[in-house]
């Protein structure tokens, strides 16, 4: 699955996978810098979906953000 197809709660799910396997600590450093890309790869994804959803309120509520108004 592309991850543009991953939609935001099993972005969020695969997240806290990720953190936890982090946390056990029981990886090489390579492993380790490769899931923690992948992680933030992860989150770059989950704030994009956050940002683009307020957009999508903001439009059908009227609101402007704060910084154009």
């Amino acid at each position: 699955m592309k991850k543009e197809e991953i939609g935001l709660e099993e972005a969020l799910d695969s997240l806290e996978q990720i953190v936890e396997v982090l946390e056990e600590g029981k990886m090489t450093l390579e492993e380790s810098l490769d899931l923690y890309e992948k992680g933030m790869k992860l989150v770059k994804l989950c704030n994009a979906r956050l940002e683009s959803a307020q957009r999508r309120i903001e439009c059908l509520t009227g609101e402007l953000p704060p910084d154009l108004s």
